[in-house]
């Protein structure tokens, strides 16, 4: 699980990027920018993207997750079968009799039964597969612009690209969008995006569905050990409704700490 999980492999570039680096870091130097900003995002998103396809690493830490239900403390770890998350704290209380019964009953289910993991391991990838065309979108999408640099990082402002067309729904959002972005320059990564709707977003004439103007998002990711980066917070603030009545209102907060290192033979029995 990082900003978006890994697609294909990329070692032999990695191992050169890594020596670039290197040499970098021995002469305390970093080559210039590229005059056009949107071609640094696509050469940083792509980076990104290769270097995630090429991490196998698998990771233990803590998660908290605030959202209209309520909140929730899980210790995840990822395993070779999937990740296996145990509840430790709803609303910040330990687990009651029922509610650890039903916890030990829901990992149970998907240690034991391999219909289940292959259910989620399929939601799993289709959320992947959304989040990595988003993010291979980003360079086209939108119109970068240098605004500084400060302790490393650069960042830039964004509006959408008026000449873009939206191959797919969930890329709609970004004609409505503007933000800001911070790359790590020396890790060439992204380390912070934030954005927000300037106006209402509509699905089918409104039909569909609608966001209301003025929700925003923030995602922030951080290496957390070795040379593997995750994100780290979540926050996202979005009003409308779909499908003609129904509300949608999201308010939502995660906090990922505590990253340890696990064996990336680990079975998802072995993490039970």
């Amino acid at each position: 699980m990082s900003f978006f999980n890994p697609l294909w492999r990329a070692t032999m570039f990695l191992m050169s990027a890594s020596l670039a680096l290197a040499l970098q870091a021995q002469t305390g130097t970093l080559p210039p920018l590229p005059t056009d900003a949107n071609q640094y995002v696509k050469d940083t998103i792509k980076y990104q993207m290769e270097a995630d396809a090429a991490d196998h690493t698998h990771w233990r830490y803590r998660i908290h997750r605030e959202d209209e239900k309520g909140a929730q403390d899980r210790d995840v770890i990822d395993t070779k079968d999937g990740q296996l998350a145990r509840t430790l704290l709803i609303n910040g209380q330990p687990l009651t009799p029922e509610q650890r019964a039903a916890d030990e009953a829901r990992m149970k289910k998907l240690v034991q039964d391999p219909g289940e993991r292959a259910k989620r391991a399929k939601r799993a990838k289709d959320d992947e597969d959304k989040g990595t065309q988003m993010l291979k979108a980003i360079p086209d999408a939108f119109i970068f612009k240098y605004q500084g640099a400060e302790n490393g990082q650069v960042s830039l402002s964004f509006f959408p690209n008026p000449h873009y067309d939206a191959p797919t729904r969930e890329l709609q959002v970004f004609r409505s969008m503007s933000g800001k972005m911070w790359i790590d320059r020396a890790e060439r990564r992204l380390a912070r995006l934030d954005g927000s709707l300037f106006e209402d977003v509509t699905f089918g004439w409104g039909l569909l569905g609608r966001l209301n103007k003025g929700g925003t998002f923030s995602i922030t990711q951080s290496r957390v050990g070795d040379n593997h980066w995750e994100y780290v917070s979540l926050d996202v603030k979005m009003v409308g409704h779909a499908v003609i009545f129904k509300s949608i209102n999201v308010k939502q907060q995660e906090r990922l700490t505590d990253f340890h290192r696990v064996s990336d033979n680990l079975t998802i029995s072995e993490a039970y």
